[in-house]
């Protein structure tokens, strides 16, 4: 996840969550959130909400943020509180990190700056 200003802090917390989690079930909760917040914005094409997450061929999850605008951010926000109380705890903990990161872009700046990209894990899902 590309962040600014103070955004090591961000990527330490979601690295160490990650750390030995299997990464289908993280790609697996962030197409359930993906779906959550298009469906809140009414964004059935994907143009405005970007909330991907896989898993390459090493076992790594890669997770690709985006919203186009300020109110696609608060949908995207939306749809990651609405799911956290359905997950386990280690995604839990990880997604909310990612909303409590996205949420202090969006209060900052007023929108999210850029795509955000985050890649972690790998053979056991290992960040």
């Amino acid at each position: 996840m590309a962040f600014p200003e103070g955004g090591a802090f961000w990527f330490d917390q979601l690295r160490s969550v990650l750390s030995g989690v299997d990464p289908k079930t993280m790609a697996e909760w962030s197409d359930i959130i993906e779906k959550r917040a298009k469906r809140l914005c009414g964004d059935s094409k994907g143009a405005r909400i970007i909330f991907r997450g896989v898993v390459d061929e090493g076992g790594r999850f890669t997770l690709d943020v985006d919203a186009a605008d300020p109110d696609a951010t608060l949908c995207l926000l939306k749809g990651i509180q609405k799911t956290l109380d359905l997950m386990p705890t280690v995604p839990k903990v990880f997604y909310s990190i990612v909303m409590e990161a996205l949420a202090s872009e969006s209060d900052k700046k007023g929108k999210l700056e850029g795509p955000w990209h985050l890649t972690a894990g790998g053979e056991g899902g290992k960040a």
